[in-house]
């Protein structure tokens, strides 16, 4: 038995704003299609779920997050056919390209990544609003690098100097903390060289390499829905539910709880041309609805 052993998972509040939903649409499970779908307008189908207003421990009650709930919708705008549709829910995505790849004038040792803060959403330009995110990279064929991740350390605004290197009249680039810099050095690990090769650095990016960065706040999600024509109840009232079968017109109807006219077929028998024998008994779905075999007139005129 361990003793002193203790775990938690953090339920997340991130915003809406930090989330992508893609989805892909299949009429049946027979049928493959890769193509995936983007929502643009997270908002309006993803909510986060507010606390109960007598929630005691917290002032104001349902003015705070239940973190790790969020309310998911589906308009009918989108999900408007019946079949499957695989959601996939994931932390947003940022697109930009890499301006330097290079040290501190403070600590030459400290190598990172440099990028325009303004490619970036305006919440996360400032110092540290990027630490804890993921950088992921692109190729030259605009393909991302299976498996190549690097995690932002720290994320500070700074400004680019010209430096003169060791004793020549060369000038190298470097970069000093600026509260006004327009650029964000982002010292990512792993950046650091091992003590068995400490000539050889980890690679953390190029200059002009397109990177893709995204929050950390919570894992991908993936969920099935499936549209289907009936449902549980309408099964339920099928097998259970009130029906009337007018032999004299050979119309079955099946009605809803409400005594509604769900479902009419038409009962008929084929039979043999020459000896008259019944072959088949027929149930054959009828296409218009005869209103005439409504439940309650039915049930009254009997009565």
């Amino acid at each position: 038995m361990a003793i002193g052993t203790y775990g938690v998972v953090r339920p997340s509040d991130v915003s809406v704003n930090d989330i992508d939903i893609y989805y892909n649409y299949t009429p049946n499970r027979e049928t493959f299609n890769d193509i995936m779908y983007k929502i643009n307008e997270v908002s309006e189908i993803i909510q986060p779920i507010t606390l109960p207003e007598e929630d005691d421990n917290y002032e104001g009650g349902g003015e705070n997050l239940l973190e790790g709930l969020y309310n998911l919708t589906l308009p009918a705008s989108i999900f408007n056919e019946l079949g499957i549709y695989t959601i996939y829910v994931r932390p947003k995505v940022h697109k930009l390209d890499m301006k330097d790849c290079g040290v501190l004038s403070a600590m030459p040792t400290v190598k990172g990544v440099v990028i325009d803060k303004n490619e970036l959403p305006e919440d996360l330009r400032n110092s540290n609003a990027l630490q804890g995110h993921k950088i992921e990279y692109l190729d030259e064929d605009g393909d991302k690098r299976r498996n190549l991740v690097r995690y932002v350390v720290t994320s500070y605004k700074v400004s680019p100097i010209n430096e003169n290197v060791g004793n020549t009249s060369q000038k190298a680039v470097r970069y000093r903390f600026d509260d006004s810099g327009t650029l964000l050095f982002l010292q990512v690990t792993p950046s650091s060289s091992s003590d068995v090769k400490p000539s050889i650095y980890p690679f953390i990016g190029n200059v002009g390499d397109t990177i893709l960065i995204s929050n950390t706040s919570f894992s991908p999600v993936v969920m099935e829905v499936e549209l289907v024509k009936n449902t549980l109840d309408t099964i339920a009232n099928i097998i259970a539910g009130e029906q009337i079968k007018d032999v004299k017109n050979g119309i079955l109807t099946y009605y809803d709880e409400n005594r509604v006219i769900t479902k009419q077929f038409d009962l008929f028998k084929i039979k043999d041309d020459v000896s008259d024998v019944p072959l088949f008994e027929v149930k054959e779905r009828r296409t218009n609805i005869d209103t005439t075999q409504d439940f309650d007139d039915i049930i009254d005129e009997v009565n």
